[in-house]
């Protein structure tokens, strides 16, 4: 059985994917968050020619779904590791050779895009690794056009515990606190989605995964 070192690597490969065993969890993370990811995708309503930038893309598998959605889509997306970077750019290179999408180590605090730029803004299980939330929302607001989107999926706190890698190094939100956080920084909520998926077994415990998906309007 995995020993308390392994899961605190875990998490921070969760965090900053970097290496071969940061390919492995992004790979992992794409098929434990693929119903989170498509369902954030389709309540973006994302329309032809929008600019569509996501923060914390990992390794880009998503950014398929994303371009299918309309003619003339601008993907942009924006990760901390740099190693995800050139693996989402290997693994999306017909896109990014069309011109249809660019990738960028970036803070999040500090996005690499111009003021009102972006129809839609998203970022999924990112929010627990946020140090500053008023600086990245500011920051999220100055890349928005008026009445542009932002969505933020997370998996909610009574989720996460059930899991024993995000014991360390982990902020736990639940749906409301991210919506009183949106509206104290100017935000305009538009959309809750909560979903509970089928159950699972980590480690012979009987686990429910579940998420969030909050939409706001700048």
């Amino acid at each position: 059985m995995p020993d308390q070192d392994f899961f605190k690597e875990v998490a921070a490969q969760l965090r900053k994917p970097t290496g071969e065993f940061g390919y492995e969890v992004a790979q992992k993370m794409n098929e434990s968050n693929r119903e989170m990811n498509l369902a954030i995708i389709a309540a973006l309503e994302i329309k032809e020619d929008n600019n569509v930038l996501e923060v914390g893309m990992g390794n880009g598998f998503f950014v398929k779904d994303i371009l299918s959605k309309a003619h003339g889509i601008n993907y942009i997306g924006c990760d901390y590791s740099q190693d995800m970077i050139k693996l989402a750019s290997t693994l999306n290179s017909k896109f990014t050779n069309a011109g249809q999408a660019t990738f960028h180590q970036s803070e999040a605090h500090h996005l690499p895009v111009d003021n009102n730029s972006i129809d839609h803004l998203f970022t999924v299980n990112t929010i627990y690794f946020w140090d500053d939330i008023p600086s990245i929302l500011s920051e999220f607001k100055r890349v928005l056009k008026e009445k542009g989107t932002l969505a933020i999926a997370m998996r909610p706190e009574g989720c996460l515990r059930q899991y024993p890698s995000t014991q360390y190094n982990f902020e736990y939100y639940s749906s409301n606190k991210i919506i009183d956080l949106l509206l104290a920084n100017g935000f305009s909520i538009t959309n809750l989605i909560e979903v509970k998926e089928a159950e699972m077994e980590i480690l012979e415990n009987t686990v429910i995964p579940e998420y969030a998906v909050i939409l706001a309007s700048n």
